[in-house]
């Protein structure tokens, strides 16, 4: 099944949700397509951004959510994982894992995590399709986590490493459509990991580094709605990166 659907016909994003607030976000007719944790901390303190979209009027269960989960209760949870953030606390260097549930569970589907960039790129052999990933730095080394289900119809590329300008001129070359960007600080500025799905000639775009004002007023001028929400603690504030389509 593609990643890559019909315009919603209502969507909102919204962000500097605390814990207790997630679920007073949903609403009937909504679906949540993405939970990403953004900060860590006391409970006051941690932070969260979300997107959903209708449901295109299916009849299904709605989403559930799992918050800071080690990896081993990630991965007992992984058959209905349908997306997952990662957060490292600083000082202690633990991991939290933040996952979107699906009701049911998907035949196949798994949970991989502290992969490099090789491994990463690997998972997408075999007629495997990577569903969501997140990127995380642990013990100073950049990793990745990915949520991976047998797709031998339709793949997935990745890219793990793209910087702004290099990211339009890849998805042509591969005639691909990115439906997942995760971007990340690096000593050469930021970066972005992306999923992309075969496709040519549907319009997009992709913005990382940006505030949330930044957000509203990209859809609002391109009049495109969002396909995939991230955000990222950066110092005091947050980034967000999404990719959006028309």
């Amino acid at each position: 099944m593609s990643s890559i659907r019909p315009v919603p016909r209502r969507w909102f994003w919204s962000h500097d949700i605390q814990p207790h607030q997630i679920a007073g976000l949903t609403m009937s007719g909504m679906r949540l397509e993405r939970l990403a944790n953004y900060r860590r901390g006391t409970s006051d303190a941690r932070r969260f951004a979300a997107l959903y979209h209708d449901d295109g009027g299916e009849d299904v269960p709605p989403r559930t959510w799992l918050v800071d989960a080690d990896a081993d209760g990630a991965g007992e949870h992984a058959a209905r994982a349908a997306t997952v953030s990662v957060d490292v606390a600083p000082d202690s260097g633990t991991v939290g894992f933040t996952l979107v549930l699906d009701a049911e569970p998907h035949p196949g589907r798994t949970l991989h995590t502290d992969l490099d960039a090789a491994a990463l790129t690997a998972l997408v052999g075999d007629g495997a399709a990577v569903v969501d990933l997140a990127t995380y730095r642990r013990d100073g080394n950049r990793c990745f986590a990915a949520i991976v289900e047998p797709r031998p119809e339709r793949g997935t590329i990745v890219f793990p490493a793209l910087g702004r300008d290099e990211i339009r001129p890849a998805m042509k070359a591969r005639k691909a459509f990115p439906i997942r960007v995760r971007a990340y600080h690096s000593p050469a500025g930021w970066q972005s990991a992306i999923v992309a799905e075969p496709a040519d000639g549907t319009s997009w775009w992709i913005r990382v580094d940006v505030d949330a004002d930044d957000v509203s007023h990209e859809f609002e001028r391109h009049r495109a709605y969002p396909l995939d929400l991230d955000a990222a603690g950066h110092g005091l504030g947050v980034r967000f990166a999404v990719v959006a389509a028309r």
